[in-house]
């Protein structure tokens, strides 16, 4: 088995890695969480509960974190020495039931139940590192915190000690995503790049790492690729010592014998086995096929992060980076199996104890149709190009491009106000906050075309917004991240309705200003947390704080958007936005209206699931009509009436 540099063996069995920290002599300053054990909830239903007002399915509200400062030091360090560091049994128990509902393959994968069956074998790190994530989903914030800060100094101990274990890096797995839902993306990114530097020296980034026999292969690949994912969806875009993303583009293809994807690298590092949704064995999993997604997010990422610091070329040059982006995106869209695809799991039809029962799949499922409509919708931006065309002229010249890539931003926008629907729907419990992300830049473009000159369209787009800012609030109680990005977007609500109020439920204006500093956080995640700044981020002394935090922006910088209408489109969803080949079949869609009661929990039969709707671009106009379009107005639960109750992808066009 392949030793790490400092002497630990990352192949190491879990009897053997769980009893060798035990020996060690560690940190008189760790701390006892509490020395109450954490109370089993009754049932799920108290650990998560539905908020009537964010009409999301959400965990119990968190309290601040400034009660417990990182700086605390104990008050005994005699006693501090004697009392045991390990979290108990039960708190343990809790803890890993917790990370499997809420947070397993979600995005990340770091070991399956088989692996933390044994209680007695998961070593201190981790367990640590587990009710840190955990902790927010039953009201422990204190807890919380004494967990992260315990676990970062067992880690240290294992790299002082030369003792780094699988475990180690996991546990840093879990610290980083635990510091990218609170918002904390500088500590967020260092647990990562430990991670990852770990990985490195234990040559887990080639074949090399993984010797045949070997009982932890599989455990390896899938904490190596979840620190990848975590890198596609927050890793740092700018910076000489960043990971390019295009490191990763020889191993996102599950294609063997693809030179496009592999480029002659014989050394890439396989996808873990994952056989959930399929029965070939050459298929690729759920899990694998969104890590090619991911990928794909991570250069939209950067494109995003070009164009906000002035780098624009013409996107329909076929050496622009949209052109590369869209290549890449539809390589990967090809690559998703029919098995995967929207028109052949049918989620809609699911039944609500379905989907529960088998979470682990479609909690990714969801992951990847989140991402993507969210690349398109990002990629075709109306604000990107409107503040491109401050920076290029060529890009103020109004032509095709600008016509097709506002259809599609507004086409892929709406998809996700549908996905999000069908979640709130089948009562699915989603708790990355990618989902919140990608629901407020949903909301940007809808609240573009809040000022569309068609007045349905306006209507639309003002419902589909409300959806957009009801959804990400219900990540607020347990999210940071996304309690700052609420933030962001009820101050450019503000802004653009030029008012002090947020209701916007029967404004349609005729223009609006857009906050430019606003939009490029949204845009990028670039929202720190109301309780944390550089200064506090548990990592930084004052002297390079100071660096770190950027400067501030005006935020009400702002540009005023004017827009016309456009020719209708017609777009068939029987495919989820994903237009599949055809194989040896040729599927018949029935797209006749369909008839029928709305019910919460009951799956309905086989809809006719087309759309019909039409979109207003940018910088031309057009006289025609907007006859076909049908009223979109969101209906809460309370909504009575045939024909307020019926989901409106049950058969009827837009």
């Amino acid at each position: 088995m392949p030793a790490s540099p400092a002497g630990g063996k990352i192949g190491t069995s879990r009897e053997e890695v769980g009893s060798s920290l035990n020996r060690e002599v560690v940190p008189a300053t760790l701390k006892r969480p509490s020395q109450l054990p954490l109370s089993e909830p009754a049932s799920d239903e108290k650990v998560v509960r539905i908020s009537d007002k964010s009409l999301s399915v959400t965990p119990p509200t968190i309290t601040s974190r400034k009660t417990l400062p990182y700086s605390s030091q104990p008050s005994s360090p005699e006693l501090e020495q004697t009392e045991p560091i390990r979290p108990c049994s039960t708190d343990l128990s809790l803890g890993i039931r917790l990370y499997f509902e809420f947070c397993h393959r979600q995005p990340i994968w770091c070991f399956d139940r088989a692996d933390v069956s044994d209680i007695g074998s998961v070593t201190d790190e981790l367990a640590c590192s587990i009710l840190a994530v955990t902790a927010r989903f039953f009201g422990r914030a204190e807890a919380l915190q004494l967990y992260e800060e315990n676990s970062r100094r067992l880690i240290m101990a294992r790299i002082a000690n030369g003792a780094v274990g699988l475990p180690t890096i996991e546990s840093l797995c879990l610290l980083s995503y635990s510091s990218f839902i609170d918002g904390n993306v500088h500590l967020g990114q260092f647990h990562l790049g430990m991670a990852l530097q770990l990985c490195r020296s234990a040559m887990l980034d080639s074949d090399a790492g993984y010797v045949t026999g070997d009982l932890i292969n599989e455990r390896k690949k899938r904490v190596f690729w979840s620190l990848q994912v975590l890198d596609q969806y927050h890793g740092r875009q700018t910076g000489m010592l960043r990971i390019p993303t295009e490191t990763w583009r020889q191993t996102c293809s599950s294609t063997k014998g693809d030179d496009r994807s592999c480029q002659g690298d014989e050394s890439n590092v396989p996808l873990p086995l994952d056989d959930l949704g399929h029965t070939s064995p050459r298929t690729p999993g759920i899990w694998n096929t969104s890590v090619q997604l991911g990928w794909v997010w991570s250069r939209v990422r950067k494109y995003v992060s070009d164009c906000a610091h002035g780098i624009f070329r013409e996107p329909w040059r076929r050496d622009s980076t949209y052109a590369t982006v869209l290549s890449d995106f539809m390589e990967a869209e090809n690559s998703i199996p029919m098995c995967h695809r929207y028109d052949s799991v049918k989620f809609y039809e699911r039944k609500v104890e379905d989907l529960r029962t088998n979470r682990d799949y479609w909690t990714t499922w969801l992951k990847e149709q989140f991402t993507y409509h969210a690349i398109p919708t990002v990629l075709n931006h109306p604000f990107l190009y409107i503040i491109g065309a401050q920076h290029n002229p060529n890009l103020a010249i109004p032509n095709t491009f600008w016509r097709r890539s506002s259809e599609l931003a507004l086409i892929h926008a709406t998809w996700i106000v549908r996905m999000v629907d069908m979640v709130l729907d089948k009562q699915v419990h989603l708790t990355d906050p990618f989902f919140g992300h990608i629901a407020a830049i949903s909301a940007t473009v809808h609240l573009y075309y809040c000022c569309a000159a068609a007045a349905k369209l306006k209507h639309k787009s003002n419902a589909d917004f409300a959806k957009c800012r009801k959804f990400l609030k219900g990540f607020i109680p347990f999210s940071h991240a996304c309690r700052a990005l609420d933030r962001d977007l009820d101050k450019m609500t503000q802004i653009a309705a030029g008012s002090e109020t947020n209701e916007v439920e029967d404004w349609m204006p005729s223009r609006i200003y857009l906050s430019v500093p606003l939009m490029w956080n949204i845009l990028q995640f670039n929202c720190p947390a109301d309780s944390l700044h550089p200064a506090s981020i548990g990592l930084l002394n004052a002297s390079l704080a100071s660096t770190a935090g950027g400067h501030d922006q005006d935020e009400t910088t702002t540009i005023e958007i004017i827009v016309a209408t456009s020719p209708e489109i017609n777009v068939n969803t029987a495919d989820g936005g994903q237009d599949a080949p055809n194989l040896s079949y040729n599927r018949k869609i029935d797209v006749s209206p369909v008839s029928r009661e709305y019910t919460y929990n009951e799956p309905s039969a086989e809809q006719a699931d087309s759309l019909t709707f039409n979109t207003t671009p940018w910088l031309y106009a057009d006289t025609l009509q907007f006859d076909n379009m049908v009223d979109l107005v969101y209906h809460d639960a309370q909504s009575i009436g045939s024909d307020r109750d019926r989901s409106w992808w049950d058969g009827e066009s837009l």
